[in-house]
């Protein structure tokens, strides 16, 4: 076994900022026309609402071609070059997207951002196992999620913001020029910041994990789906982000025509917002109390038993007050699964690569977000969340820390190579 030295990098933190801003631009670029679709309807596609809609799913559609690769060039090419790739894609089509003088450019600049997903989003375990200490992994994963709904909350206030002052001017194309030049031009500078700051690894590794030799994709794969408890989390992660990606994308048709106490957009636009800011405060607490305690099935039951009955409030309460705090807690319980589940994966499926199981688990979120969206029940996704409970209840805990590494999940043939 190799000897781990006890001091961590102070410059997990500057890494840490940078990858931070990119994956917040990278949700930023997703999701910009989701609140403005009419007007922006009304402006590149003579009023077609479907074409604009069919821009927010082209990242859900390019997780399925593009996860696997993805994951081989982080795992392959480190966090610089690798997620780099990504990085120069938001970057330049986020910024292009200004000069757009029609629907099919804007269309190319956004299937670049929607490639550029993948290779972001697959890295949150390993830039937390590259770079954090033990006792920080799941903190790590936690402010890497945090960033994602960072850039949902900015689209879901600023976008309406700044496309209403317009609006009331009778400029609405100025309006949607002003979003994308804001928007695109952060996209540049995270792009500049990763290419001078971002570095692939300390000298010093600072746990365990990111000590040791990692096997090949194609042993790692066959690992993860011989590994019992990585299936059931598989089976949380197709449900319960598929779910919540499905909600926030049809958020506006859960409200339309139900008896509220205010208008639906508004409470669209409310509850919306406040299952993002219950998510952001949740990827850090919980996160935090999990590494705290290292325990990681606990905070996956809570989400998955939260979840379910929340689903059918949020169905069918009338009064925003309640459909407000039914959100908040959702999303608290249910993001904050996200980064723990990624950490639990790495921990139970080492030393399979980090990007590989951590795509795997995310390509299934996005792969089953597509049927969720077309066939939007909130009855049928809370009987979903039912099911998720009852995975959550059959996987087994992680154990303490210890200063020995296990091979979980690998034929002692094909780890046998490995210290």
């Amino acid at each position: 076994m190799q000897n781990i030295n006890s001091s961590v990098s102070p410059y997990r933190w500057v890494v840490l900022g940078v990858f931070m801003l990119n994956i917040a631009m990278s949700q930023i670029m997703w999701m910009t026309f989701a609140p403005i679709a009419r007007d922006a309807a009304a402006i590149y596609t003579g009023g077609n609402v479907d074409l604009i809609d069919l821009l927010a799913i082209l990242a859900m559609l390019a997780w399925i071609p593009f996860c696997l690769p993805a994951a081989w060039c982080i795992d392959n090419w480190g966090l610089k070059k690798g997620v780099g790739i990504g990085v120069v894609l938001v970057g330049v089509c986020g910024f292009l997207r200004f000069f757009a003088p029609d629907y099919g450019w804007l269309l190319a600049c956004m299937i670049g951002c929607a490639i550029a997903q993948p290779f972001l989003l697959n890295a949150f375990t390993k830039v937390a196992s590259n770079w954090f200490p033990q006792n920080e992994e799941a903190l790590a994963s936690g402010l890497l999620t945090m960033s994602l709904f960072i850039g949902f909350a900015i689209v879901m206030f600023a976008t309406d913001f700044i496309i209403a002052h317009y609006r009331d001017l009778g400029t609405p194309r100025q309006g949607i020029d002003m979003i994308l030049l804001l928007y695109g031009i952060p996209s540049l500078i995270g792009m500049v910041l990763h290419i001078i700051f971002v570095k692939d690894k300390p000298a010093l590794p600072p746990n365990p994990i990111a000590a040791e030799k990692k096997v090949s994709m194609t042993v790692g794969l066959k690992a993860l789906f011989k590994n019992r408890d990585f299936i059931f989390l598989l089976g949380l992660f197709l449900i319960g982000v598929g779910a919540f990606n499905a909600i926030l994308t049809k958020i506006d048709t859960l409200f339309k025509g139900r008896p509220l106490d205010i208008d639906p957009a508004l409470a669209a636009g409310i509850v919306g917002g406040l299952m993002v800011i219950g998510g952001l405060l949740g990827a850090v607490i919980l996160s935090a109390l999990s590494d705290k305690y290292h325990k990681r099935r606990i905070f996956l039951i809570l989400a998955a038993g939260v979840a379910a009955p929340l689903s059918l409030c949020l169905q069918f309460l009338s009064s925003i007050v309640l459909l407000g705090v039914c959100g908040f807690v959702f999303g608290f319980f249910l993001i904050s699964a996200m980064p723990v589940g990624l950490t639990y994966a790495v921990e139970k499926t080492h030393p399979v690569p980090e990007a590989t199981s951590n795509g795997i688990l995310m390509l299934g979120g996005q792969i089953s977000g597509l049927p969720i969206v077309f066939l939007f029940n909130m009855t049928a996704i809370a009987i979903l969340f039912a099911i998720a409970f009852i995975l959550a209840l059959l996987l087994h805990d992680i154990k303490a820390p210890t200063p020995t590494i296990g091979m979980q999940g690998i034929h002692s043939s094909e780890a046998g190579h490995l210290n």
